[in-house]
């Protein structure tokens, strides 16, 4: 059984301000194994306090007993660290490059260095890697964002106030070591009515008003540019930057995690010039720290079964061992691609995603016009509906927003268990029915609709769920799109109210078996709060409209009118 024993880091060994290309010196603290001499480094870039990190420095602990100094550091313009913080800036490349480089110069160090961490530590990551620093041997990312318009600040085209400001406030502490400055408070909402009035506030810019400083610039930067233009450009990672990337890779996910990034990496990767023999990915039953931490056979009202109860950091150690060691010495992973498959509680394996035995099937909404709640008429058909055109519609108030699954928000249980939004009159519900046979859900649905409103812009929200023998209504996976930018996140191109209009957009990631007998259904509503902020639906910038309005809104069937679930299906 993985060892989820909370064990901190000691005090540090070396507390060093290490010098950037530009002067710039960043907080770094540096953990020494016992026994002496030169080791190998494995480095932690993070822009958090112990205050979050904490609950990550058990692996760390076991970093330092397997004889590799442990370093982390703190990124520019957090903490101690000096300069100025810009998300995912340029500079990011230059630093990390920096900081590799000054380990591999310290006497204590071998000159092999790793690069380890998840979430933000697992970006930067990336951006290092992409720089090319001479010593860098190897690193395991996990968890990542890769797409800030599928994933926050931006999910679907939909600003994420909720998490921006969380988040912004998590990274205004004084010290990394600090244990209870910059924690994150997702749901005090729930006890705090002001707390909730600033997610729900109009217009959206001045709900960060008390941010300050570099946070408050973030907040304001992220609503200056709500396209994808070359400011958010220079923040991502394109085909060229992927190709750059020619370290051995140990690309890292969970099932119950939310990140679509981990799957833009690894196709990004896949897709480069470095033979296929220098990566791995690896998706474990695990929630986003989780995939960092490693888990335990229970999950939520799951059991997963003792296959589950993967050892993620005694892999992740003969990992590292083998390129920072000797490597004869760590064991790789025994495929290039392991995956775990909740539902029938056993992994599986290959050498390229999608598996082997993968397809697609397609199901079509269908319904009398009655598909609102779990108590309506949608369904789920193998066969296109006929020529008669029908549509469903529901209402999206921005001003009663349906309050939809929040990770923590009241324990795993409630998180995994949709049946209170499927009571929901405005949320539709479109199912199979009991299924003939087991169906394998492998990989990233998609949406494709035919929708209109009366308004000129709305959220179309979607959930993936199966309906389970006990009654749950267990999350699969989501995703959503602002209409506005349904012919690109380049662009906003408003709805003309009353014309239908196709939209697509592609699901998270899920990797399930649903049994015979069981139900596969597919949840549509107009909002996904407190994780996305409301649509005023409203003409103009979303960070400036002052009013909200209520809209009504339809999703067509049958007819000239295509209304489609793409799975993707493991055979």
């Amino acid at each position: 059984m993985t060892d989820m024993t909370h064990v901190g880091l000691p005090a540090p060994d070396l507390r060093v301000d290490v010098p950037m290309r530009d002067g710039v010196t960043l907080d770094t603290c540096v953990w020494l194994p016992a026994g002496g001499g030169p080791v190998p480094a494995i480095l932690i870039r993070t822009p958090y306090s112990r205050a979050v990190s904490g609950v990550n420095e058990p692996p760390m602990v076991r970093y330092l007993e397997s004889g590799f100094a442990v370093v982390m550091q703190q990124i520019r313009g957090i903490g101690r660290s000096g300069g100025h913080f810009a998300f995912m800036a340029p500079h990011e490349r230059d630093d990390g490059y920096d900081a590799v480089e000054w380990i591999a110069a310290q006497d204590w160090c071998t000159g092999a260095v790793g690069l380890d961490g998840h979430s933000y530590a697992g970006m930067t990551q990336l951006t290092t890697a992409i720089a090319q620093p001479p010593h860098l041997r190897c690193m395991a990312p996990a968890v990542v964002s890769t797409d800030f318009f599928l994933e926050p600040p931006y999910v679907g085209g939909v600003f994420s106030r909720m998490h921006t400001l969380v988040w912004c406030e998590a990274l205004d502490f004084p010290s990394m070591l600090e244990p209870k400055d910059g924690a994150f408070a997702m749901h005090g909402f729930m006890s705090d009515p002001s707390l909730l009035a600033s997610w729900l506030s109009r217009p959206v810019r001045a709900a960060g008003a008390g941010l300050k400083g570099d946070l408050r610039k973030h907040y304001e930067d992220s609503l200056d540019h709500p396209t994808f233009d070359d400011w958010w450009a220079a923040r991502s990672f394109s085909a060229e930057d992927y190709a750059k990337i020619t370290v051995p890779t140990l690309v890292v996910s969970g099932n119950f995690d939310p990140s679509v990034g981990t799957m833009n990496l690894w196709r990004g990767l896949e897709a480069g010039p470095v033979a296929p023999d220098r990566r791995w990915l690896l998706i474990g039953p695990w929630d986003h720290n989780g995939a960092y931490n490693g888990g335990g056979r229970y999950h939520g009202p799951f059991d997963l079964g003792p296959d589950s109860d993967l050892d993620l950091v005694a892999l992740r150690i003969a990992f590292f061992k083998h390129f920072l060691v000797d490597e004869s010495d760590g064991a790789l992973p025994k495929a290039r691609v392991q995956h775990f498959l909740t539902g029938a509680n056993r992994w599986v394996a290959g050498d390229a995603f999608p598996l082997p035995g993968a397809g697609e099937r397609v199901l079509h909404l269908a319904s009398g016009g009655h598909a609102n709640s779990l108590r309506g008429d949608g369904r789920l058909l193998d066969a296109a509906p006929g020529d008669t055109a029908i549509a469903d519609s529901f209402v999206d108030d921005p001003d009663w927003p349906i309050v939809c699954p929040l990770p923590g928000l009241k324990g795993p249980h409630h998180r995994l268990d949709l049946r209170e939004l499927a009571r929901h009159h405005d949320v539709l519900v479109y199912q199979t029915g009991p299924l003939a046979a087991p169906l394998t859900v492998m990989g990233e649905a998609r949406l494709e609709l035919a929708v209109s409103a009366d308004v000129p812009d709305a959220d179309v929200v979607a959930y993936l769920v199966e309906v389970a023998a006990d009654g749950n209504w267990n999350f699969l996976a989501f995703g959503q799109l602002r209409l506005r930018y349904r012919e690109g996140f380049d662009r906003e191109v408003m709805l003309t109210p009353g014309e239908v209009v196709p939209i697509g957009f592609t699901l998270s990631h899920a990797a399930h078996e649903i049994p015979a007998g069981g139900n596969l259904a597919l949840l549509v509503l107009g909002g996904n709060f407190p994780l996305l902020d409301p649509n005023p639906h409203g003409l103009g910038p979303i960070a400036d409209q002052t009013e909200n309005r209520p809209a009504q809104q339809w999703l067509h069937h049958g007819g000239s009118h295509r209304a489609a679930l793409c799975l993707p299906v493991l055979a």
